[in-house]
């Protein structure tokens, strides 16, 4: 079943992927099977992304197609669960000062489609309520994304607080956005830096792995 809908998430076509998912909904596909397809569409629209053979365009109009996908198909998986959260849990925004939120909205998409259960705070979001809501969640990742310098303090910020709420070793912190370096992520404190949401995803998988493989 997956192979037709991942041909048409990288024929970039909104209405065919649509028009697809309804008819496989009609003929008693399981809602959850439709949306893991999508889900590794959306990792093949990444893998080429990552090789050069797609761009930001595109990796920007299939992530448009996969909400599309999720408004439809939300209703239908109530209640249900599996591989599609396997990711982990993500606390995801933007940092006080900084309004811009196309970068952050692109890659919680992309984490959606990985299988992430992303709490999207938005924008201008103030230190202490990352990691209330972190505290809230139980989530174990952090990231955050900034395209003006003024968001470096308070990512800063929320770092130092982990650390004095006896946080720090549990929440992996992940930067992003066209203004983040790696220097800035040593100056803030975080533990990665990126600009390509695949290697974000990497980077949160293996530190995931790394937890769980010290609990055993």
């Amino acid at each position: 079943m997956s192979a037709d809908i991942i041909q048409a998430f990288l024929a970039m076509q909104k209405q065919p992927v649509m028009d697809l998912i309804q008819n496989k909904l009609q003929g008693g596909e399981n809602s959850l099977d439709v949306l893991i397809a999508c889900q590794k569409g959306m990792e093949e629209v990444g893998k080429r992304f990552e090789t050069g053979e797609f761009f930001l365009s595109e990796l920007i109009y299939a992530a448009e197609v996969f909400k599309g996908v999720t408004a439809l198909l939300g209703p239908k998986l109530s209640g249900t669960s599996g591989g599609v959260t396997a990711g982990g849990a993500v606390v995801f925004g933007t940092p006080q000062g900084d309004i811009h939120d196309l970068g952050k909205n692109i890659v919680i998409t992309v984490m959606q489609a990985s299988g992430f259960k992303v709490y999207d705070l938005g924008v201008d979001v103030p230190p202490q309520k990352f990691i209330q809501t972190l505290q809230e969640t139980g989530a174990s990742l952090l990231a955050m994304s900034a395209l003006i310098t003024t968001a470096f303090k308070p990512m800063k910020e929320v770092v130092n607080l982990l650390g004095t709420r006896r946080m720090r070793d549990q929440v992996f912190v992940l930067i992003g956005g066209a203004v983040t370096t790696d220097l800035v992520r040593r100056e803030v404190g975080a533990d990665a830096q990126t600009l390509d949401p695949y290697e974000g995803i990497r980077k949160c998988r293996e530190f995931l792995k790394r937890k769980k493989e010290n609990r055993l």
